[in-house]
């Protein structure tokens, strides 16, 4: 039997109502941002070049991430890897200078994105992630150095990170940036990202 919909209100009264309402708009936003596809291509960097050393002006895996300035490693070694086969390693070939890697991403304007990765380090750093310029929300200034202390794997040592952003355009430039500042003469100096996902959080 269909409930009446008068009845099922009146369970519902006052404060009680708006609770539910606001409870259920949440439920279904978060629901979106799960299931929605990631608008990042090569987000595992898995179509990079492995063990490839590229400059400002190059891509690393054929068009999609871009270095802009600086150098950029692909790491395959499993102690620098969080998934996969590659890792990006955004310091370690150019220390104590910025160093950055770009993708533009196709967007809509008034939608607001999610921007995801895991990320490590082993030494002292700073670090930044831009759309079109602007620093998201949510995103430190420096990756937590956990180091990479295993011979095998220390994905279990990433943090994940989250930033939101506002698409003000149809494209939009994602910039991750990143300076090493290892102590002179330390072989340390990685700060490594992996796993990268955008997914709109719920419909503009």
């Amino acid at each position: 039997m269909i409930p009446d919909s008068n009845s099922f209100r009146a369970r519902f009264k006052g404060p009680s109502l708006s609770l539910f309402a606001a409870s259920l708009v949440a439920v279904m936003s978060l629901s979106a941002s799960a299931h929605a596809s990631t608008v990042v291509a090569d987000g595992g960097f898995e179509a990079a070049g492995a063990d490839g050393l590229y400059f400002s002006g190059q891509s690393i895996d054929g068009g999609s991430w871009n270095v802009t300035n600086g150098a950029i490693f692909i790491d395959t070694q499993d102690p620098y890897v969080y998934d996969g086969n590659n890792s990006v390693n955004l310091t370690l070939a150019n220390l104590y200078v910025p160093n950055s890697l770009e993708q533009t991403l196709t967007t809509t304007v008034g939608q607001q994105y999610m921007v995801n990765f895991w990320a490590n380090s082993d030494s002292a750093n700073t670090f930044s992630l831009t759309e079109n310029g602007h620093t998201l929300l949510g995103i430190p200034i420096s990756i937590v150095d956990n180091g990479f202390p295993r011979a095998i794997t220390n994905s279990s040592l990433f943090v994940d990170y989250s930033g939101v952003f506002l698409a003000t355009s149809t494209t939009t430039d994602l910039q991750f940036t990143a300076t090493g500042d290892p102590a002179i003469g330390s072989t340390d100096g990685s700060v490594m990202i992996d796993d990268v996902s955008i997914k709109p959080t719920s419909e503009p």
